[in-house]
């Protein structure tokens, strides 16, 4: 008698299991908002399409903003690109909790985004736990100088030397 070997999964396929949950044509405002895009990358810097961000600000849902719930959900693309919203806070700093699902994990990564107002002198104030060379991986770069209402650049990778820090909950 053979062994027995573990199950496999081919999945799973967010673009197709979560399509009612991603409205990529609702409208949202950019007043108070800063975009924020990047992509999803492997260990070896290849593109991972078809994971999913879950992007929590509850702040956003505390302040009543119209148009953009403190919940986001995005999926990447072929190129495993995201966008974003997340609230700005004046001469301050934003933080978005994000929750990571990609095909080849076996349960999902937990971390976060700091948006940095540009003018700001302040500490980030990221958890104590977090190296300050890995810093970096958490903090959202602001988009060329003199560009108004650029695009916030955020990379998430999922393992390496230049691996996003992620938190146990």
């Amino acid at each position: 008698m053979a062994d027995l070997t573990p199950s496999q999964t081919i999945g799973p396929f967010f673009h197709q299991g979560l399509a009612w949950a991603i409205d990529a044509t609702r409208p949202i405002a950019d007043s108070g908002f800063v975009r924020v895009a990047g992509r999803v990358l492997d260990g070896a810097g290849e593109p991972v399409m078809d994971a999913l961000l879950e992007v929590w600000q509850p702040e956003v849902q505390a302040v009543g903003a119209a148009g953009l719930p403190g919940f986001q959900r995005v999926a990447t693309d072929e190129a495993g690109r995201f966008e974003f919203r997340v609230m700005a806070v004046p001469a301050a700093v934003a933080m978005a909790r994000v929750t990571v699902f990609a095909r080849g994990l076996l349960r999902e990564l937990f971390t976060r985004v700091y948006v940095r107002d540009p003018q700001s002198t302040g500490p980030v104030g990221l958890p104590s736990e977090v190296a300050i060379e890995r810093a970096d991986t958490l903090i959202a770069r602001p988009p060329p100088t003199g560009m108004s209402g650029g695009v916030w650049t955020w990379d998430v990778v999922l393992q390496g030397p230049a691996e996003t820090v992620f938190f146990e909950f």
